[in-house]
């Protein structure tokens, strides 16, 4: 096993979000095989709790422990700003939980309410991320989170807004407006953090300080996140390519700058890197595609095809957003070389997200129908792996070191 990152200060609170956001995950991963095999057909309500526990109870929840891994390093925590954290993590934990549990079972007034609840944990996250940032020397990755859990908050408000419109019957959106709920969360969210964690892998645990060009990197898709917010919400269809070229900006500035850490991954061996590689490879096929539906559907998404819209989400949350996790889980449990289980998890998942995308895209059931299982089976095994890892961690000595402690492992 390779050395790797020193226990972090606020690791209790990491490792439970991890753990919850996994728990969440699994019954996400359920519902997909069984749709995604045409098993079972679920109704909405089971879709929208399919969509978000992979959004807020796996992606969110990750992003919260990353965030306190990133943010509670560096200057001493006061005592006032672990208790916070303490809070933060078990109010996202039972938040999240329990939104997800609402999206699943109702339609009415407990999504409102639990999406507000769950909108100030995460301005709560985001006030606490902004306060440790005073005092922190800040890589690249610190500001893709920032830029990404400030837009998370945008995105929470416009989801309260169309909870509150569905159970009331009252217009509190613009006509055509809600979908600028979901595309916040997926370009102003994802995209920034996605970026963030997989440079992240490279330097885990602790980024050099940013540079000029990598401000900028992360400035790009946070403003093509708010254009494409703005088109939507208003309906100013200019801004939709707009918010694509700064995608696009944005991603050319991140492979000039990761290139030679890309050109030194090895694909035939298991690590952090690899995914890494994978995620960013993602997200370029996301822009793509974006391009395209921008494109041929001149900025109006809604005229896209549902294939197309599911090939769009399932490649930003697998191919992006669950590698870069992934990438970060093989770095704080087993370092910069995995094992033949971490390869088996990289193969299914990578090659069950291609399928998956691909079957969508060329409306071939058969192909979507094999890659599902595929993609699950090497998501259910990445889970009970790290899932594993994390708790044995501390029981052999693993990561180990005094609480107090910042300095980063041997």
């Amino acid at each position: 096993m390779d050395t790797h990152a020193a226990r972090p200060v606020l690791w209790p609170e990491i490792r439970a979000l991890l753990l919850a956001a996994m728990a969440v995950f699994t019954y996400t991963i359920t519902i997909g095989i069984l749709n995604g095999i045409d098993a079972i057909e679920f109704d909405q309500r089971r879709i929208l709790g399919h969509v978000h526990g992979g959004t807020l109870g796996w992606l969110t929840l990750a992003v919260f422990a990353a965030s306190l891994w990133l943010f509670g390093e560096g200057k001493p925590l006061t005592q006032r700003e672990r208790m916070f954290a303490r809070w933060l993590a078990v109010g996202a934990i039972v938040a999240f939980a329990a939104y997800v549990l609402a999206f699943s079972l109702t339609y009415g007034n407990w999504r409102p309410v639990l999406g507000t609840i769950s909108t100030i944990v995460i301005a709560g996250q985001f006030l606490w991320v902004l306060a440790r940032a005073r005092g922190v020397e800040l890589g690249v990755p610190h500001w893709g989170f920032l830029a990404a859990l400030g837009t998370s908050i945008v995105g929470g408000i416009l989801g309260i807004l169309w909870g509150l419109q569905l159970a009331t019957g009252d217009k509190y959106l613009p006509t055509d407006g809600e979908g600028a709920h979901p595309a916040t969360m997926v370009v102003g969210f994802l995209v920034p953090v996605g970026l963030a964690m997989s440079e992240w892998a490279f330097s885990f645990p602790h980024p050099p300080r940013a540079t000029r060009l990598g401000i900028i990197q992360m400035v790009f898709p946070f403003a093509g996140g708010v254009c494409l917010m703005l088109s939507i919400l208003l309906d100013i269809v200019p801004l939709a390519p707009i918010a694509i070229l700064l995608q696009i900006a944005g991603m050319g500035i991140f492979i000039k700058r990761m290139w030679p850490h890309f050109r030194s991954v090895d694909l035939m061996q298991p690590s952090p890197g690899r995914h890494a590689l994978m995620a960013a490879i993602g997200l370029l096929f996301v822009i793509g595609l974006a391009q395209y539906i921008v494109i041929k559907y001149e900025g109006d998404f809604d005229l896209a095809p549902e294939n197309q819209l599911l090939a769009l989400d399932h490649s930003q949350f697998i191919g992006l957003m669950t590698n870069s996790i992934f990438a970060m889980l093989m770095a704080a449990t087993i370092g910069k070389r995995g094992n033949r289980l971490d390869q088996v998890i990289f193969v299914a998942v990578n090659l069950g997200i291609i399928g998956f995308a691909a079957g969508l895209l060329s409306d071939a059931t058969f192909l979507k129908r094999l890659s599902t299982p595929v993609m699950g089976a090497g998501l259910y095994l990445g889970l009970a792996v790290y899932a594993l890892r994390l708790l044995e961690i501390q029981v052999a000595g693993v990561l180990d070191r005094p609480a107090a402690q910042g300095a980063p492992g041997k």
